[in-house]
């Protein structure tokens, strides 16, 4: 099968295309050259929001993994014109794109953000969607098209909402990285890691390479048109208790350092995988210790 992955620079698309490069034939398309010299041969510039750029990269396409996004909450608020464009514009015209080629198969990468407040903890697939900000609105909008297209088109679709993800390929330069990227990137100059808030509330941490494997499952089993998969680990972790381990790992005498909390920030957020474990049969392999330890590496 010859699969296009789109966002293929970037720190999800890049496990996506490794993962998938064993079985399959994989095209990446990114605006961004790629920074990975292992898939730059399999890879070429250009952007999703643009008609010919996105045909000219579905020649001979089989499937799609959509990745390519605008991933910053605080850029989506900065911003709002730019992060519909890339995320809901950029969404469109690749599902229409690969419906005019021919394209059986469409992976659309989701994000966790679309639920918003959570009403219940576990989060399940039919967990009502409430976005509280601009970056889950778009991504929600972007469901919203695929699931249409998969009842007008003859593409099966499939959407995966990941939850907090990480891996070294996070760029910890980059002021909208994630707490994991910033706690690393501070202890590695013996600095203490910044909790903002009282560090209780949770996350779902799940490392970039198993987010891939459930994408690569998707990719390969026979699975009905419109369905959702919830990503994460199914394992709730505090960012105190994430500070903590982050600081025993490396080794480092430090004690987390608090300020305020962040503005509109959910306090609890944790995925119930099981449809995914059943359906797909996926079990993600990566502990935090071991993805912590990967980063220090």
């Amino acid at each position: 099968m010859k699969v296009l992955v789109t966002g293929s620079s970037g720190q999800l698309g890049s496990f996506v295309c490794e993962r998938l490069a064993g079985s399959h034939h994989v095209l990446g398309l990114d605006i961004r050259p790629q920074p990975f010299d292992s898939l730059k041969a399999k890879s070429i510039v250009g952007d999703v929001c643009s008609k010919e750029n996105a045909r000219a990269a579905l020649s001979g396409i089989d499937a799609v993994v959509h990745c390519a996004a605008q991933v910053s909450v605080v850029k989506s608020t900065e911003d709002p014109i730019s992060d519909a464009t890339t995320n809901v514009l950029g969404t469109v015209n690749l599902l229409h794109e690969s419906e005019q080629v021919g394209v059986s198969k469409f992976v659309y990468i989701s994000s966790a953000a679309v639920f918003g407040n959570p009403k219940y903890i576990p989060i399940d697939e039919s967990h009502p969607t409430d976005p509280m900000n601009n970056y889950g609105a778009s991504k929600l909008a972007g469901e919203k098209y695929a699931r249409a297209f998969s009842k007008t088109s003859s593409m099966t679709i499939i959407c995966v909402r990941p939850f907090n993800f990480y891996s070294p390929r996070a760029d910890p330069e980059s002021p909208y990285s994630g707490v994991i990227t910033r706690f690393v990137s501070r202890l590695r100059e013996g600095l203490p890691p910044i909790i903002e808030g009282d560090g209780r509330q949770t996350r779902d941490f799940i490392h970039a390479r198993d987010v891939a494997e459930m994408i690569h499952l998707v990719l390969d089993k026979d699975v009905a048109s419109g369905e959702m998969f919830n990503c994460g680990s199914g394992n709730s972790t505090s960012v105190l208790s994430l500070a903590e381990l982050a600081i025993s790992v490396s080794g480092k005498s430090v004690r987390p350092a608090f300020t305020a909390p962040r503005k509109g920030d959910i306090r609890d957020s944790l995925a119930d995988n099981k449809k995914a474990r059943g359906v797909l049969g996926f079990n993600p392999r990566t502990s935090l210790g071991d993805g912590l330890a990967e980063m220090f590496r």
